[in-house]
């Protein structure tokens, strides 16, 4: 291999990035709104070459149309305007399958669920909040507060859930805490010690109103 190889193969690198590096982002931000382990996607790359390829391909009949004559891919001006409106698009996308007019589309069509993994992904309503009460049976008590964090683990039914604003009661319905107030104190249940949790959403919620 001599130096004009090697000269060819460092100029190509980002010919070949940028079928790589736009599709990539849009994954990762997807998978991350989703709540979605990208890191155990093996087929990542292959999906990133075929989201770039549409949304270059794209990117370059526009740029075609507004700059005639200029080569889109041997322009720095288009790489660099491709991976900022990756990181857009994926934005964008991602806040779409996750919207509430997107989770009606599905349901007229009967289908019963979303694109996340989790439970408490397809149960949190991101726009007006979540109020929950917790029941601990072990220690007789229940926790009401607004949710303010959650985390689920790969384990099926396993998470963690953070309250805050919260109210604590015993079985009796007397009154042992009352931080309704306080939006610094917070309180963490795990899934091993919760008996069950009542939802309550905002009257304007899209998770009631279909």
């Amino acid at each position: 291999m001599n130096l004009d190889n090697i000269s060819g193969m460092i100029n190509a690198i980002p010919h070949i990035m940028i079928y790589i590096v736009p599709g990539y982002i849009i994954l990762k931000i997807s998978h991350f709104q989703l709540s979605k382990k990208a890191d155990h996607d093996q087929y990542i790359l292959v999906k990133s070459l075929v989201v770039s390829f549409v949304f270059v391909s794209a990117g370059e009949a526009l740029w075609g149309y507004l700059f005639p004559g200029v080569q889109a891919l041997c322009n720095m001006a288009f790489r660099n305007t491709i991976i900022v409106s990756s990181a857009v698009a994926g934005f964008l996308w991602s806040k779409f399958l996750t919207s509430a007019f997107f989770e009606r589309a599905l349901y007229s069509l009967g289908i019963h669920k979303t694109l996340r993994s989790g439970i408490w992904g397809d149960v949190v309503d991101f726009e007006y909040g979540l109020w929950l009460m917790v029941y601990i049976p072990a220690d007789r008590v229940v926790y009401a507060g607004k949710l303010r964090r959650y985390f689920e683990t790969e384990t099926i039914g396993n998470y963690v859930v953070f309250l805050s604003n919260y109210t604590l009661y015993d079985y009796n319905a007397e009154v042992l805490k009352d931080y309704v107030g306080d939006n610094d104190k917070w309180v963490t249940l795990h899934s091993k010690d919760i008996g069950r949790a009542e939802l309550f959403y905002h009257e304007n919620s899209g998770k009631i109103s279909y």
